[in-house]
C-alpha cells in the first residue's frame, strides 16, 4: 500500500447522514447504516455532488467519556428541508492528509491502521482531533455494487 498521501486545506463541511454508535458491534453495524443511508444519495436537498458520499469517525459531543459515533454523509449547501432521518453535522476547516484506499471496501480499516500505525507517527505531523477522528471519501467514481474505486482516508493534522 502507497503510503504517500496528498495535502488538502478544506473550508468548513456541511454534512447531512445517518448516525451510529461505535462500538464492538461496528464492523455489522457500519454496513447496515450504509444500506440505510444509499437510498438518499443524490436525494439529499442542497446536496453536493450527486454521488460524493463520506463515512465520518466523529467524537460525540454529548460525551465525557471519549465515545465516538459513524455517519454515513453527503455535502449538503444547507441544513433546510432535509429528511427527519438526517441529522445535520458541520465539520470545521481542517488541513488534511489523504490516503488513497485501492482495495474492497471491506479492508478500509487496513488502510487506516497503517495510516495511525505507520505514517502519522513517523511523519512529524499530529492528529488535529476537535470534532472528527478522520473520515473515508467515497468519490464519484467508487461504485458500491463492487466496493471498489475512489476511496481516501482523510486525517485532520497539524
Amino acid at each position: 500500500m502507497n503510503l504517500t498521501p496528498r495535502f488538502v486545506e478544506l473550508p468548513p463541511l456541511l454534512l447531512a447522514g445517518m448516525r451510529e454508535p461505535l462500538n464492538e458491534q461496528s464492523a455489522q453495524t457500519i454496513p447496515l447504516l450504509w444500506q440505510k443511508f444509499a437510498p438518499y444519495i443524490g436525494n439529499i436537498p442542497h446536496q453536493q455532488g450527486n454521488r460524493v458520499a463520506y463515512g465520518l469517525c466523529v467524537r460525540s459531543s454529548d460525551s465525557s467519556n471519549g465515545s465516538y459515533y459513524y455517519m454515513a454523509a453527503c455535502e449538503v449547501t444547507e441544513f433546510t428541508d432535509l429528511p427527519a432521518d438526517l441529522s445535520p453535522l458541520i465539520v470545521p476547516a481542517h488541513k488534511y492528509a489523504i490516503f488513497v484506499h485501492e482495495t474492497h471496501v471491506a479492508r478500509v480499516k487496513e488502510t487506516i491502521d497503517q495510516v495511525f500505525d505507520q505514517w502519522l507517527p513517523a511523519s512529524g505531523f499530529t492528529h488535529n482531533v476537535q470534532s472528527i477522528h478522520f473520515f473515508e471519501r467515497y468519490g464519484e467514481d467508487y461504485n458500491p455494487e463492487a466496493g471498489m474505486g475512489g476511496t481516501e482516508i482523510w486525517l485532520p493534522i497539524l
